[in-house]
Order: structure tokens, then sequence, then C-alpha cells
């Protein structure tokens, strides 16, 4: 894949926030989501803090209907979030050479409220769910 993130364009309105940080990577807080066509239904998060910093994400639904991961009050409330309409829901991507090997993490997802533009990993316990989860189905 060329680099398609070498001279993004971006708005400020289009950062999102995410406060802490994502685990290992605390010190970079700044991302913006991008699409690109040929890549659907994959989309980046890239860190606009002056680094090479990204990942790819996917909607867990679109391979996963059953998905419903066990966010707390507390956590919903961390992120301002009020209502079900402000809430974008992602799963880290592996991309493996071998697009039948590629994985989501299912048990970290990243929590977006996209009206007031702040996110988080949030780490969930939950025995359904696994941090490398075929996304073309199981083996």
């Amino acid at each position: 894949m060329g680099d398609f993130f070498k001279d993004l364009v971006y708005a400020p309105d289009d950062v999102v926030t995410f406060p802490g940080g994502i685990p290992g990577f605390e010190d970079n807080k700044n991302y913006v989501l991008v699409q690109i066509p040929e890549y659907v239904p994959f989309e980046w998060l890239v860190c606009v803090d002056g680094t090479r910093l990204r990942f790819a994400l996917i909607n867990p639904l679109l391979f996963r209907p059953d998905y419903s991961p066990n966010i707390t009050k507390e956590q919903l409330s961390e992120l301002k979030i009020e209502k079900a309409e402000d809430v974008l829901l992602y799963a880290i991507v592996t991309i493996r050479e071998d697009a039948a090997q590629s994985t989501a993490n299912l048990i970290g997802p990243i929590v977006i409220n996209r009206s007031r533009k702040l996110g988080k990993q949030i780490i969930i316990e939950d025995d359904r769910y696994s941090t490398q989860e075929k996304i073309l189905g199981k083996s």
C-alpha cells in the first residue's frame, strides 16, 4: 500500500482526541479517521501528533453481527456519550499478507463519541471474543 497519509489534509474539527492515548501509545492523543475507497470496509485511525502511527479499523458488526461488548456506564460517561447515535464502534485489525488470516481485536474495541470527538480503547472481559478474531470466517 502506498503512503496515502503522507500529505493528509484534515480540518481541526476532524480530530478525535483520546485523552489517555491508546494502550501502548499513551503519548499519542490526537487522531483522524480516514476512509480510502479502495480499502472499504476498512478505515484508518491516523495519528496527527507528528508520528506515522496508524491503525486499520473495521466495524465489528460487519463480520460479527452478534458483537455486543459490555461497555459500562462509567466508560460511556468518560466519553461524554449520552445517546446511542453518538457511538462509533471499531475493532483494530491486524492485516495479514494472506487476507484470510487477518484478524480483529474484539477484546479491545475502539469507542468514539462522534459528536464530542472523544475516543478510547476499552478493554472488556468476555470469553465470547478474542484479540485475534478472524474477519473472513472461522478456520
